[in-house]
């Protein structure tokens, strides 16, 4: 479990609750596929998962922008700015598994990615857009 404290109120200020008790409890350590390294590695990405989503809103809360653009913004990997925004845009509920209202979502922009593929731009998704959500 991600320590909050370990992080400023400055940079807390502005998240809504239902972010930081998700932030706090994600469980990334759920989403490995067999027993050995991918169970390791998915333990060792919800120690960082805390962080690496802060660090996506944040950058997030300038412009929307694409996975590839976080992980420049944030000096996060790719690799980890990835499957954390896919985190967001698609929550689970950490002690249910069940999926609840995203906190980042699609503009329906398409940016190209080092590599030319098309990757859908992200932004914040607001209070109203979450209230809506329905699974």
């Amino acid at each position: 479990m991600t320590d909050l404290s370990a992080h400023s109120a400055e940079k807390r200020q502005g998240y809504d609750a239902p972010l930081l008790d998700y932030i706090q409890r994600a469980t990334v350590s759920m989403d490995w596929k067999a027993l050995g390294t991918s169970q390791r590695a998915a333990l060792a990405a919800a120690k960082m998962a805390g962080p690496a989503f802060l660090k996506i809103l944040q950058a997030l809360s300038d412009r929307p922008m694409t996975p590839d653009e976080a992980a420049d913004a944030t000096g996060l990997s790719l690799l980890t700015a990835r499957p954390r925004m896919s985190d967001l845009a698609r929550p689970r509920d950490p002690e249910t598994g069940r999926r609840i209202a995203p906190f980042i979502v699609a503009t329906g922009q398409e940016r190209r990615t080092s590599s030319g593929k098309p990757a859908s731009v992200m932004r914040l998704a607001t209070q109203q857009e979450r209230e809506a959500w329905q699974s």
